[in-house]
């Protein structure tokens, strides 16, 4: 049996486990079980609202999932993605008030390049002094990144704050620069077109090309790339740019898509739940979108249950952790010290 179906049978079993799980909890704490599965699984996939909700939920974390896939591939380590994902949503807003006289197409542009720069150059800073001078990425990238996300919570609350909507929010982003709406009432947006496209791209500079090539020998086999002259260093801080990018691109996304502003705690976990994802879909680009249509699955029957049933949204959360606890605790020990590789396809 090939490794990558062994890894695929066991991530499906593990699922299953988890799930099972999952059941036993709703039996144990509902008067009702079988409603309460019943809105839990099943809900979700009876309503086409629901239904395009679940995808449009995964948007953002088709991004991070790529993110942390492009990162953890190469052998770093993002956890600052959530500070990312706000920090690049706030300085996208920034740029579409402060351009909105200009063509839209040209203001979309620069919006998309400099949320995609801010988080790049965030995450690629904590792989610059992984180079520079050895710091522990993880260590680097976490903390900037609860950094960032206190900076974005002080300035959607004051010097961004758009005080007539009596919100921790910032000003509202023009109608003209805003994803147009593909089925009301519910939330799905042209967006995933977008997250179609950057799976494709991430595809390709992973698999057909030399630089994606480097960063897959590199996550696999570090001491043989560096024996073989390749720059790790500097692959270190390409890879964590462009997995800050892709993070900084799920709040655009997320802002121009659902919510036309940076409203303080619009994420809702999209950094944190892309580990889940990326680890899920094993690294591979083609994998996220259905691991992360799974997670926006799970999110929203959560979110059914928890008021078409006796299902607090506290269980509902355990249910939730447990599920990928069990699901990413197989696929997390591929990252210990010796066995950081992984296959991307």
């Amino acid at each position: 049996m090939k490794p990558t179906r062994e890894g695929l049978l066991s991530t499906l079993f593990a699922l299953g486990i988890s799930l099972l799980a999952g059941i036993i909890i709703i039996l144990v704490t509902s008067n009702s079980p079988y409603e309460a599965i019943t809105a839990f699984f099943i809900s979700p996939l009876r309503s086409s609202y629901f239904l395009l909700n679940i995808i449009t939920g995964a948007i953002p974390l088709v991004f991070t999932g790529l993110a942390v896939a492009v990162a953890f591939g190469s052998g770093n380590y993002n956890l600052g993605l959530e500070g990312q994902v706000y920090i690049s949503a706030i300085v996208g807003n920034y740029v579409a008030i402060k351009l909105a006289s200009l063509h839209t197409l040209l203001v979309l542009s620069l919006v998309f390049i400099f949320s995609f720069l801010t988080g790049g150059l965030v995450a690629g800073f904590s792989g610059l002094m992984k180079k520079v001078n050895g710091t522990n990425e993880l260590i680097s990238s976490l903390l900037l990144g609860n950094a960032f996300v206190i900076l974005s919570d002080y300035l959607v609350e004051g010097p961004f704050n758009d005080f007539q909507s009596g919100l921790a929010a910032s000003p509202r982003i023009p109608e003209n620069l805003l994803f147009t709406k593909i089925a009301p009432p519910s939330d799905l947006h042209t967006g995933i077109f977008f997250s179609l496209i950057t799976i494709t791209l991430v595809w390709l500079l992973l698999k057909h090309t030399n630089v994606g090539y480097y960063m897959k020998l590199t996550g696999s086999s570090p001491k043989f790339a560096f024996y073989s002259g390749i720059g790790i260093g500097k692959l270190s801080v390409f890879a964590m740019f462009i997995s800050g990018g892709l993070a900084g691109l799920a709040g655009l996304i997320d802002l121009l898509g659902v919510h036309g502003r940076v409203v303080r705690g619009f994420s809702t976990g999209y950094g944190w739940n892309g580990i889940a994802v990326a680890l899920i879909a094993r690294n591979n680009p083609l994998l996220v979108l259905p691991a992360a249509l799974l997670f926006s699955y799970l999110n929203v029957g959560a979110q059914v249950a928890s008021f078409e049933a006796d299902i607090t949204p506290e269980i509902s959360r355990i249910i939730q952790a447990l599920i990928f606890f069990l699901i990413t605790m197989k696929e997390l020990r591929g990252f210990l010290p010796g066995r950081r590789g992984k296959e991307w396809v």
